[in-house]
């Protein structure tokens, strides 16, 4: 599981991610909600330019494993997605923090996320809004949410996209670019299925609905 620095979640989604996450990575500003929660992930990482306390950390929390990268040419995002990449191996990634406060940073991190490798289950999650990958190696089974209102947004061209229980149903559609169609669809099913033949979509759903 990461925790980015955007809209931090609240401690009772920070507490139940944790209990399905194997490790836990603050990122940059992340480490607040993780501190707030009386919590210490397995790593913090980025470029740490909003911890002025670095050397305090480290005394502090002597596990805690600390790593500090300068360069600007990627965001924290993509320094912590590399870091996993090289150093465990992860087939389900939960990205909390990662909405609200600022949209470029939310856009940003769609477009980071739609170049993962494809089988890479991703899914990006905050108290209001859940927001799942979904590419031909991770199609999405959503059970329990009839009535609720779902969008499918093409970062990319996407082709072959098929549904199964939505109110307007996609039947091999090619979306993205000048076609983009999904926005406020609706769940007529307990069961939903999306899957696409290649590109990658996510698919937002409202909590609460």
């Amino acid at each position: 599981m990461l925790v980015l620095a955007g809209a931090p979640p609240s401690e009772d989604l920070l507490m139940w991610r944790m209990e399905d996450s194997d490790y836990l990575i603050a990122v940059d500003g992340g480490f607040s909600s993780f501190r707030h929660a009386d919590k210490i992930p397995d790593l913090l990482i980025g470029d740490l330019d909003s911890l002025t306390d670095c050397n305090e950390l480290e005394n502090k929390y002597p596990d805690l494993k600390i790593v500090r990268l300068r360069e600007q040419d990627t965001t924290d995002f993509e320094k912590a997605l590399n870091w996993i990449f090289t150093n465990i191996e992860v087939k389900n990634l939960i990205v909390l923090g990662a909405l609200g406060k600022r949209t470029d940073h939310l856009i940003t991190n769609l477009l980071v996320a739609s170049n993962v490798d494809e089988s890479l289950n991703i899914t990006f999650d905050d108290d209001e809004e859940w927001i799942r990958r979904v590419t031909p190696s991770c199609p999405l089974i959503l059970n329990g949410r009839k009535g609720a209102v779902i969008s499918l947004l093409p970062i990319q061209e996407v082709t072959g996209v098929m549904t199964k229980g939505l109110k307007w149903e996609l039947d091999g559609e090619k979306i993205g670019g000048k076609r983009i169609i999904g926005q406020s669809n609706q769940c007529e099913s307990d069961s939903v299925e999306i899957n696409c033949q290649s590109g990658s979509l996510f698919v937002f759903l409202e909590k609460g609905k």
